[in-house]
This record gives C-alpha cells, sequence and structure tokens, in this order.
C-alpha cells in the first residue's frame, strides 16, 4: 500500500509538472476547443507508450550507453519544439480581430484538425528520447517483490500513462472554462507568448541535456 501510494503521488507530481505538453494543450483549447485539444492529448500519450515500449525492449539503455546517438535525438527534439516556438511566436507577434468575451459553445473539429492535433501531440512527446529513459528508470522502483519486473513495469507504465491522459483532459477542461470568459486577441496573444518561451525553455534544456 506505501508503495502504491508513493507510485500515485510521485507520478502525479511529474505528470502535473508543466511543460511542453501542457503549452501545446493550452494554445489548441485557445486557438480551437476541446475537441481540438483532445487528440493532441491522446497523441501525447501514444507517443509515450511508445516510448516505454522502446525502453522496455532496449532502446533506453542503447541512448544511454552511446551518447552520440542521445545527442544526435536530443537536438532533433529540441529543433522540433525551436520550430513550435518561433510558430507560436509569430502568432503572438501577429495582431489579431478581438473575440467577444463570454462562455464559447465548443466547435465540431474538422477531421483533419484532429489527425493534425494528433500528430502533433505525437510528435511534441515523442521527439524527447528522455521520456523513454525516464520511465526505464522511474517504473522499475516500484515493481513489488516477487512480481516479474517486465509484468510490473509493463503494468506500471499503463497506470502511469492512464494517470497522464487523465490529467491532460482535465487540464483540457480547466483551460476551457477559463477561455470562455477571458477569451479575447489579447489573451491569445498572451498565451502563444508563453507557450513559445515554454518551447524555448525546454528546447534549450533538451538541447544541453539539463
Amino acid at each position: 500500500m506505501i508503495d502504491a501510494l508513493a507510485f500515485l503521488t510521485s507520478s502525479l507530481v511529474v505528470i502535473m509538472a508543466p511543460g511542453p505538453d501542457l503549452a501545446l494543450t493550452t494554445r489548441l483549447v485557445l486557438t480551437g476547443s476541446p475537441r481540438t485539444a483532445t487528440p493532441a492529448a491522446f497523441g501525447m500519450i501514444a507517443a509515450g507508450a511508445v516510448q516505454a515500449t522502446l525502453g522496455a525492449l532496449g532502446l533506453a539503455a542503447l541512448l544511454a550507453a552511446r551518447p552520440d546517438l542521445f545527442t544526435a535525438f536530443r537536438w532533433a527534439g529540441a529543433a522540433v519544439l525551436v520550430f513550435w516556438a518561433c510558430r507560436a511566436l509569430r502568432s503572438a507577434l501577429r495582431p489579431a480581430a478581438g473575440v467577444a468575451p463570454g462562455p464559447r459553445v465548443p466547435a465540431e473539429a474538422p477531421p483533419r484538425d484532429r489527425r493534425r492535433a494528433f500528430a502533433q501531440g505525437l510528435l511534441c512527446t515523442g521527439s524527447n528520447p528522455k521520456v523513454g529513459i525516464f520511465l526505464m528508470a522511474f517504473l522499475p522502483q516500484f515493481v513489488p517483490a516477487g512480481v516479474s519486473p517486465v509484468l510490473g513495469v509493463t503494468v506500471l507504465a499503463c497506470c502511469y500513462l492512464a494517470l497522464g491522459l487523465v490529467w491532460l483532459l482535465v487540464w483540457i477542461r480547466l483551460v476551457h472554462r477559463l477561455a470562455g470568459y477571458l477569451h479575447s486577441a489579447s489573451a491569445l496573444r498572451l498565451t502563444d507568448g508563453l507557450t513559445a518561451a515554454v518551447f524555448t525553455v525546454f528546447a534549450v534544456r533538451l538541447a544541453l541535456g539539463g
């Protein structure tokens, strides 16, 4: 029971920490709707599942043993974040028409927008090689004694990803509730500016190995 509580608490601390995933979902909610941001959340979790699977298959160990290969992955991920930072900054600097305050009814996102949002979420999480390495270092310590390590890590990875999905969906609803009354051109530009800053900070950290 203590191990389960420790796993739940530490997982929530990591999952709820601000980062590129929250920045991207926030921007998608404010510039689109929850129905646009939700596919991105599923894309992030799908990328996390792929990272966990590859980590279990030994890619995490390979990247840890090959600093040059890991550096290449880090720089590729940093380049993706810089690209999105530039796009967000361009949106923040571009004059936008005001939007009348008040609650908004979510519009149905076209299939193309949903697919693009899913791809954005997939790339946002998947471009960071540290996710798989973190999971392979984080999860084994919570495997109960006597349980197969492979089975234990698999179950814990599913629980961790489920918690991550729940938090992203809750965050999307919270942002939407707030945006319904504060949705304006200035708020959108501020969000784009903050998103660009978050992406830039994490791109630098990823590139420098921090």
